[in-house]
């Protein structure tokens, strides 16, 4: 199974960009959902055997109400096959990750090995993202929306690397790297950040390395690592805020990286006015700002109690490169809107399912400080940094359609339950086959 990880991991954050990069087959492009049902397959099995012991009930529950928000979304907004299928495909396909721990317990050195994959993996984003802005100069362009790594989003790529930091800093609290390994790594793993222009960087790197430092560092000792920390965060906005606003300069629609976010005209424009131009809004074909993707589905759904309860269904408003018969019937009318996440769970699962989500990620998050306390193991280092990912994440869901990009979503639903998974296994009596 060890094996099967490894290749997972691997083909989810590198198959899109090798697909596009060689053109080959598109059909290739549902690698993640083929690897799932093999997963699927395996877990029913392997689970069978101990009766999923380490699968916490709290997550039965959650999952077991979400279903049936999901279903009675799809009675009252009756999507039709096509796109349910589709939501499913999204919804649905990385969630098999986060049961693999539970019945197939990881050990240290299995762990290691993931873990050195993933940061392979991470430092190929730097020579592939420095090629993809050489593109766009070349090709005279400036936005740095193309430089997306392997991962094919510049903002995913940023979500995926600042996570890597993370996960990074906790193995440093906990003594598994040294000071001067992480300074390096630290840097080389961010630089991408650097140059595909992603504002969240600056809210989202800083946010994440407080909480992995709180919660991960050991008493008495929070001072000279959040010392070490601060500087290396000083050093990364000495390296960022000046190149973000050299590779700015000669473009005519941004602006200076402080600028953006001390001028409250420019950074209402970015968040809510969007949604006031021309072909924006409902029934657009603009992009809109991630404020009205926020306000304008919550308004279009308050005006009938069941659908802000419920929304219109899962895949109600999902793309689908399967054809017509696989799109989601509101997606054309809400298409301009669909730049986050939100917007996603709100339309097509309602303020239950959006409630839900929101306490899936609390134990999540609750899981990771109680591992990352009382595990002595590498899972406790992995989830000392983790604690900052899930905050991230959570935050994510008003930044990025994150759930849609397999880098992301199958990393994330497979290092939710190892640390769930490593949580159940520290209350129950020891043994052998738990022992990290």
């Amino acid at each position: 199974m060890q094996l099967f990880i490894l290749i997972v991991m691997g083909l989810v954050t590198t198959s899109d960009f090798i697909v596009q990069s060689l053109d080959l087959p598109q059909v290739l492009h549902f690698i993640p959902e083929m690897l799932s049902l093999l997963l699927i397959v395996y877990i029913f099995i392997a689970g069978t055997r101990n009766r999923f012991e380490l699968v916490a009930t709290k997550y039965w529950l959650m999952f077991g109400a979400l279903a049936v928000v999901i279903l009675c979304g799809i009675l009252n907004g009756n999507p039709g096959a096509g796109p349910v299928i589709t939501g499913m495909r999204f919804y649905l396909r990385a969630l098999p990750m986060f049961f693999l721990a539970a019945v197939a317990p990881v050990g240290e050195d299995q762990l290691r090995k993931q873990l050195k994959l993933l940061l392979a993996v991470g430092l190929l984003q730097l020579p592939v993202a420095v090629y993809q802005r050489w593109v766009i100069y070349s090709a005279d362009r400036f936005s740095g929306d193309d430089v997306r790594g392997t991962v094919q989003d510049s903002g995913i790529l940023s979500m995926f690397l600042i996570s890597a930091a993370l996960v990074l800093l906790g193995m440093m609290l906990k003594r598994r790297i040294g000071k001067l390994r992480f300074t390096v790594l630290f840097f080389l793993l961010l630089f991408p950040t650097t140059i595909n222009e992603t504002k969240v960087t600056v809210i989202f790197l800083p946010l994440g390395l407080m909480l992995a430092l709180i919660i991960g560092a050991e008493p008495g000792k929070r001072l000279r690592y959040g010392a070490l920390t601060l500087i290396a965060l000083l050093a990364f906005g000495a390296i960022f805020v000046p190149i973000y606003d050299a590779l700015e300069q000669h473009n005519h629609y941004k602006v200076k990286l402080l600028d953006f976010f001390t001028d409250e005209q420019r950074l209402d424009a970015y968040l809510v006015a969007q949604g006031r131009n021309r072909g924006t809004g409902i029934g657009g074909r603009k992009l809109s700002g991630r404020g009205d993707a926020v306000m304008v589905p919550v308004a279009y759904l308050a005006r009938d109690p069941v659908n802000l309860a419920f929304g219109l269904g899962m895949g109600s408003v999902s793309p689908s490169n399967l054809g017509k018969n696989f799109e989601g019937g509101y997606y054309r009318l809400f298409r301009s809107l669909l730049v986050n996440s939100f917007s996603f769970f709100i339309l097509e699962l309602g303020v239950l399912g959006l409630i839900l989500i929101s306490i899936m990620y609390w134990l999540m998050f609750g899981d990771s400080i109680f591992v990352a306390r009382y595990d002595p193991g590498l899972a406790g280092a992995v989830a000392a940094g983790w604690t900052g990912v899930v905050v991230i994440f959570f935050l994510g869901v008003l930044y990025d359609v994150f759930y849609q990009y397999p880098a992301v979503s199958y990393l994330f639903w497979y290092f939710a339950g190892l640390i769930s998974a490593r949580r159940v296994a520290l209350t129950l009596p020891t043994r052998e086959s738990l022992r990290p």
